[in-house]
């Protein structure tokens, strides 16, 4: 399978039914330098880089997730109006996500650090493996899809749309001066023998009991204050 680079440094989606299961992105001159990151694994934490390390991905370029093309726009630290008339702190991540599958994708929750990742995780979210520093909350984010000031949780096909992480933020707590991000690929390809439907699947890797998911890309993201 060949990875296409477009000139403007995005990278073309590999056609649907590929069978390779471990595509590797390829470096993008100006956009993508590589660093050493590793694979993230299924409890959450990173194994050892066995191969290339990741690619570094510079805010606000093009990802290619196969199931999605997405771009890491900015992260904020600021304050909104809640319902009682007081305010909340929040720090926000915002993400232009464009769906490419045929139908209709939830953005759905993030994992707890710890959990187990899921090949398939009929979500946007699910293809987001790891944030650090992870922010201390006690449900984790929020994540709405935000369209001419009204909020959704789903992602049509071949439209762009801005995703908003919010992660409430105690008043007193000090913000990170950055955020970095890592995020997995997708292939569309057959389940197996018994299954023979074809679905979105996160590349990595699958002993038959613990799936380890292939960081397909890093982002930092600075973190700027912004008045709510």
């Amino acid at each position: 399978m060949t990875v296409g680079v477009l000139p403007s440094g995005a990278m073309m989606s590999s056609p649907r039914g590929s069978r390779r299961r471990r595509p590797v992105l390829v470096p993008v001159a100006s956009a993508v330098v590589v660093a050493g990151i590793g694979l993230t694994a299924a409890t959450g934490g990173l194994a050892q880089a066995s191969e290339e390390p990741p690619p570094k991905v510079a805010p606000g370029k093009v990802i290619d997730q196969g199931q999605f093309r997405t771009q890491f726009v900015k992260a904020v630290d600021t304050t909104e109006k809640d319902s009682y008339g007081g305010s909340k702190r929040y720090l926000k991540l915002t993400v232009q996500v464009t769906n490419l599958g045929d139908e209709t994708v939830g953005v759905g929750v993030m994992r707890k650090p710890g959990d187990k990742v899921m090949q398939i995780p009929f979500s946007f979210a699910g293809s987001i493996l790891r944030v650090r520093p992870e922010p201390k909350t006690k449900y984790g984010p929020d994540i709405s899809v935000m369209s001419f000031g009204m909020e959704s949780k789903q992602l049509l096909p071949d439209l762009m749309k801005n995703v908003v992480l919010k992660y409430e933020l105690d008043p007193a707590a000090t913000a990170p001066s950055t955020v970095t991000v890592d995020v997995g690929r997708f292939v569309y390809e057959q389940l197996g023998i018994r299954d023979q439907a074809h679905y979105w699947q996160l590349v990595g890797d699958d002993d038959g009991d613990t799936f380890v998911p292939t960081v397909a890309a890093e982002v930092t993201l600075p973190v700027t204050q912004e008045r709510g």
